[in-house]
């Protein structure tokens, strides 16, 4: 009798146990309900720009709808990295949770020669045709290597303003007026590649050098995003801006993959409800903060700013045609017819 009694005693607490661990939400689809997680973000820009206002609302957000489960915490004003490459690999490594970088800081972590379609010139004449392509199933096949070769997962992008010539002296009328200047860059090839088509000279600065360079004459101007001018101050140091329109500054916002796995199912419910309206909320942000930004660099800081008509671009289209030509095989066969069917247009359609 006593050895029966110690068997169901034993049986009794093995599943009071059992019983006890399904009470504390055990998940086999990652994580454990009940459980929080840090989610940290690092990102260039200042919390009173565009950006750092769409974090915050993120933060808020997440933090709201996951009931304190997932806590939120923001690094900007390149607290963590200097520039969008560094950006890319802390991600990767895990050492943040979620990063904002353009294409090309992604392809630095596996080769996705789709994606230079966002850096042809001309090929977008418009935000809405960008986020007709970055939304599309096409855009969606090209992010899987991320996922499989790099442990990142990409969620759709954003539109950060055209990139605009800011330069010390007049705006541009021609691409000749750009001869001998030196404009800064991001470290890719065609963007530099843009500037060198249109006569000038690119040249690789830190994005926390910029300001300073520019201010010091070390480069004549910059290619950046128009409403980065204003937050970022170098709207302080340049004279004049020329919004060319041939391609777009964007960011793609970039998780790591583990971190998101490890979530239990219903917080990954949570998070990719939370991330579309982050897209939502930022688009409309950036759209307002491009606007914003002309505005303020016209009527209180003294920039002369020059938008340019489909016939002043003209010149502008002939001289980067050649450039677009070249690259066309780069983006991957087929790549660019597909893109150009999503939009209705044909090359012929944007050069003439």
């Amino acid at each position: 009798m006593k050895k029966v009694l110690s068997v169901v005693l034993i049986l009794a607490m093995v599943l009071s146990m059992t019983l006890l661990f399904a009470g504390c939400g055990g998940d086999d689809n990652g994580g454990t309900e009940g459980e929080t997680y840090t989610f940290r973000i690092a990102h260039l820009q200042t919390e009173q720009s565009a950006a750092g206002q769409s974090f915050q609302h993120l933060k808020e957000t997440l933090e709201a709808k996951s009931e304190g489960r997932i806590k939120v915490e923001l690094l900007g004003g390149g607290t963590m990295a200097s520039g969008d490459t560094e950006l890319a690999e802390l991600v990767r490594a895990g050492t943040v949770e979620m990063v904002p970088v353009p294409t090309h800081a992604l392809s630095g972590l596996v080769e996705i020669p789709e994606y230079r379609v966002f850096e042809m010139p001309y090929l977008f004449s418009s935000w809405d045709e960008i986020y007709t392509v970055l939304d599309s199933d096409l855009a969606q096949e090209w992010t899987k290597p991320l996922q499989e070769k790099a442990g990142v997962k990409v969620y759709g992008g954003l539109v950060k303003g055209w990139l605009s010539v800011g330069l010390k002296g007049d705006p541009l009328s021609t691409p000749h007026d750009l001869k001998g200047k030196k404009v800064r860059t991001m470290a890719t090839d065609m963007q530099q590649g843009l500037i060198k088509a249109l006569g000038g000279s690119p040249t690789m600065v830190a994005y926390g050098e910029l300001f300073t360079a520019i201010q010091q004459g070390t480069v004549d101007g910059s290619l950046t995003a128009t409403n980065l001018y204003v937050a970022d101050r170098f709207a302080e140091v340049v004279d004049s801006l020329s919004i060319i329109r041939a391609t777009a500054h964007f960011h793609l916002p970039t998780v790591n993959l583990a971190w998101y796995n490890s979530l239990p199912d219903d917080l990954k419910t949570i998070f990719d409800e939370c991330m579309d309206d982050y897209l939502t909320f930022a688009r409309d942000a950036e759209k307002q903060a491009d606007t914003d930004a002309i505005n303020q660099m016209q009527s209180e800081m003294g920039v002369t700013v020059k938008e340019f008509t489909d016939e002043e671009l003209v010149p502008f289209k002939e001289a980067t045609h050649q450039l677009f030509t070249d690259n066309v095989a780069a983006c991957g066969e087929g790549t660019i017819d597909g893109v150009l069917a999503l939009l209705g247009k044909t090359e012929a359609d944007i050069f003439g």
